[in-house]
């Protein structure tokens, strides 16, 4: 009986492990075989390191995936089919998908506060375009009242039937007014050709402050109101017939049209129906003005964020001054944040609109926000205690005398922008802006040339 028993065991225990160790085996074997091959893992974070590597040079600018950046998410992606379970594995899918989700660009919300700016544009465009039709309609309702005017501009009058002495000092209103596409050079004066040969020509000159008066109105009012508004088109031009002459009108050196007679006109305004309309003033310095010039702080100042410089403002708040001069054309603002040296010079300010210009068409076009980092500062110049380890060996004689032998103390800041599209997406990499105080006084912007 007891043999039995014994035999009775054996046999369940055999039976068990029958049973059992393949399932034992069966499990090890699955489990070995969601490892990933260690050779396979190593290459996928190599091409990984490179993705990651490349993210961190372009510094939150989006960019296409290229070959390397391809080949990690490839070779991760496979792993993860075949080694679903792999903890090495998930880590690498883990960081691919960050990764990939950097390469498309830092991202920020945008608020409506942002963007009003935009609709303050808006806004002067329509109200400087109201004033400058109201202005002309009065304008031109006293010319075309009095006796010395032409009624119609086409047919021009033809010479052979009317003098100059008939029609000199009349005024006449060119619509097809077209700069610079029909300006020309002849007689060594520069004109702007009006009219055809059948119609009659009119040769409006151009190389005298009655007309640079009015078209430097007009880029005034591009850069400070309208930075939309191109500087060149068809305008309708009012000028005063002065004389008659027979040129050529044609820009090219080599000339393949025959001499012309044309009446020559000397501008008096030009007028861009909803737009603007600038004349010239010969008793003003800026030889000419603009519709509403006159009153265009008094219109702009309610639409200001910003209206001054704080004495004590700030490396990264005077950054930001600077930016929302540009963004709500205020011209004098942005001149107050520029260090006084890089104005001085006989083309100094001529620089400064050019980039002020640059400025106003990134942000109509590239950017709607920017974000600054904190400033780092240092002492190029002169010797500043309180700021670094030489105050540790030096006592208060020997400081003293240190600031005095080295002079004017000059330091710099460095403050690094990001800047924001409308969707909310950064635009290009980060930017360096420089800025320069001298002797504990105010901080001002060096390098304006810079982009944000």
């Amino acid at each position: 009986m007891t043999g039995n028993r014994r035999n009775l065991s054996f046999l369940c225990s055999l039976l068990f492990l029958l049973l059992t160790v393949p399932l034992f085996y069966g499990a090890l074997r699955g489990e070995c075989a969601d490892q990933a091959p260690k050779n396979d893992l190593t290459k996928a974070e190599f091409f990984l390191k490179k993705f990651e590597d490349r993210l961190f040079r372009f510094r939150g600018q989006a960019f296409r995936l290229g070959y390397d950046d391809q080949e990690a998410l490839n070779r991760i992606k496979t792993l993860k089919e075949k080694y679903p379970e792999d903890p090495a594995v998930e880590e690498l899918f883990q960081r691919g998908r960050l990764a990939l989700m950097k390469s498309k660009g830092d991202f920020m919300e945008i608020t409506p506060d942002m963007l009003t700016f935009r609709e303050n544009e808006k806004k002067l465009k329509k109200l400087f375009g109201d004033i400058a039709d109201k202005e002309w309609k009065e304008f031109t309702e006293q010319i075309l009242a009095g006796p010395t005017v032409l009624p119609k501009a086409f047919p021009a009058p033809d010479r052979t039937q009317v003098s100059i002495e008939n029609i000199k000092g009349s005024y006449v209103i060119l619509d097809e007014f077209e700069y610079p596409a029909n300006q020309f050079i002849d007689l060594e004066r520069e004109f702007v050709s009006v009219g055809t040969g059948a119609r009659g020509y009119y040769f409006v000159e151009i190389s005298n402050r009655s007309w640079l008066g009015p078209y430097e109105a007009v880029k005034r009012y591009r850069r400070l109101i309208n930075r939309d508004f191109p500087e060149e088109g068809k305008w309708t031009l009012l000028g005063r017939v002065t004389g008659i002459e027979m040129v050529i009108p044609q820009a090219e050196k080599v000339k393949t049209v025959a001499p012309q007679w044309g009446w020559v006109v000397t501008p008096v305004a030009v007028y861009i129906p909803g737009v603007t309309f600038a004349f010239y003033d010969s008793s003003i310095e800026e030889g000419g003005s603009f519709a509403g010039e006159e009153r265009m702080e008094e219109i702009k100042d309610p639409l200001y964020t910003v209206r001054l410089v704080p004495r004590d403002v700030g490396p990264e708040m005077l950054v930001e001054i600077f930016a929302a001069s540009v963004k709500e054309k205020n011209y004098e603002l942005f001149l107050d944040c520029i260090d006084p040296d890089r104005k001085k010079g006989r083309n100094a300010l001529s620089l400064i609109r050019y980039h002020w210009d640059l400025h106003l068409e990134r942000f109509a076009n590239f950017y709607v926000h920017v974000t600054t980092e904190e400033a780092k500062i240092e002492a190029i110049k002169g010797f500043d205690t309180g700021t670094g380890v030489e105050d540790f060996f030096l006592d208060d004689e020997q400081k003293k005398k240190v600031k005095e032998i080295s002079g004017e103390i000059v330091e710099q800041a460095l403050v690094t922008t990001r800047a924001w599209d409308e969707r909310g997406r950064q635009y290009g990499s980060p930017k360096p802006h420089y800025l320069i105080r001298r002797d504990q006084g105010r901080w001002y912007i060096n390098n304006f040339e810079q982009p944000f």
